[in-house]
């Protein structure tokens, strides 16, 4: 007789339809689905005594430890499986995971902003920012926390130090405040997904950095295809572009301590390379396995979506983790959307962000 343990994942295709397609021969789970901002809203204390399984992002990991709502993975799996799944995985997904000398989740999902285009329209997507403000048909995603996303990519601090380089925020704002001008602020409401809906249909032709999902470079039922190329460069000297990080990871929670073995069997044929190649990847899921990324068999299956962003995504800024963070996270998106649209001295606001973020920081 099968094992059964209870999970909750994202209602969303990429959330669900990987975990709903992969089988167990020992071990079933119930997945149960609810938006991302479900995990923000509903006390993760509840969640924990109601599931065995937790798919979760990494900034809300301080609110999940403070909440005793996760176990350390190092508590549940063996030191082999942990080194064997590190050593498979797209960084810095692993890293994002680790808060206080110990991981809380495992990745399961990768994802950071690049720039998703309408390749039908542009042959040649932006390098740079300052090239957006030669392009027509321009689309930002800046609701919910994505504005505040948006500057942590172009210009989060990389010491561990800071929230924002000061320099690159202030150069940031001013692209971006051109770019907002340039571009269809009608649409600010929308989330990435609706970004990319809004492509599809042909109302925008590029939003340069927006969380990419790659289930669209698969043209449906006469809908065209999207493309995707790496985050525009803030400066001609970068390197290269980067966004923010996104994606989850499965964490479990003290609820399972009775059924560790089942889920220990359930985790290590989920993460395994065959798992993530042939069933997560072939429904829409962004695997954060390295070989799901560097497949060019899936590559060209999904569009050149994994080739085009990989770089991106393994330079991506990732966001501070402790207890107090989301709040945080929300309000500086909502900041930086009003800097957008006004004429405050940007080195000012940039100091005052960091100052608010010393306080919530440090308490």
């Amino acid at each position: 007789m099968k094992v059964r343990l209870r999970g909750l994942t994202w209602d969303h295709p990429r959330g669900y339809r990987p975990l709903e397609s992969y089988s167990h021969p020992d071990v079933e789970v119930d997945w149960d689905r609810q938006p991302l901002s479900g995990f923000e809203s509903t006390p993760l204390a509840d969640l924990a005594g109601r599931y065995d399984l937790l798919v979760i992002d990494h900034p809300g990991l301080g609110a999940a430890i403070e909440a005793g709502a996760v176990l350390p993975v190092e508590d549940v799996f063996s030191a082999d499986d942990l080194a064997v799944w590190e050593s498979r995985a797209v960084q810095p997904t692993w890293e994002s995971y680790r808060v206080e000398g110990h991981g809380w989740a495992v990745p399961l999902d990768a994802a950071t902003q690049t720039c998703a285009y309408r390749p039908d329209q542009l042959a040649t997507p932006p390098a740079a920012w300052s090239d957006v403000l030669d392009l027509s048909g321009v689309v930002l995603c800046v609701a919910g926390p994505h504005a505040g996303l948006m500057l942590l990519g172009l210009a989060g601090d990389r010491t561990g130090q800071l929230l924002l380089d000061k320099q690159r925020a202030v150069e940031a704002l001013g692209l971006l405040r051109a770019v907002w001008k340039h571009s269809a602020q009608e649409f600010a409401e929308l989330d990435p997904i609706g970004i990319h809906e809004l492509l599809v249909a042909g109302e925008a032709v590029c939003c340069p950095l927006v969380y990419s999902y790659a289930s669209y470079g698969q043209a449906d039922a006469g809908r065209p295809r999207l493309a995707w190329a790496a985050a525009p460069r803030l400066r001609p000297e970068d390197v290269l572009g980067c966004g923010t990080l996104g994606g989850t990871g499965l964490a479990v929670t003290p609820r399972s301590y009775a059924k560790v073995l089942a889920v220990t069997k359930y985790v290590r044929g989920l993460l395994d390379v065959r798992t993530q190649l042939d069933v997560v990847s072939q429904v829409g899921g962004q695997s954060a396995t390295a070989a799901v990324w560097e497949s060019a068999e899936v590559d060209r299956a999904w569009s050149g979506h994994y080739s085009a962003t990989l770089e991106t995504l393994r330079t991506s800024f990732v966001r501070p983790r402790f207890d107090g963070w989301i709040g945080f996270q929300d309000e500086l998106s909502e900041r930086v959307g009003e800097l957008l649209g006004n004429d405050e001295d940007a080195a000012a606001a940039v100091d005052r962000i960091e100052d608010d973020f010393r306080k919530v920081c440090h308490g």
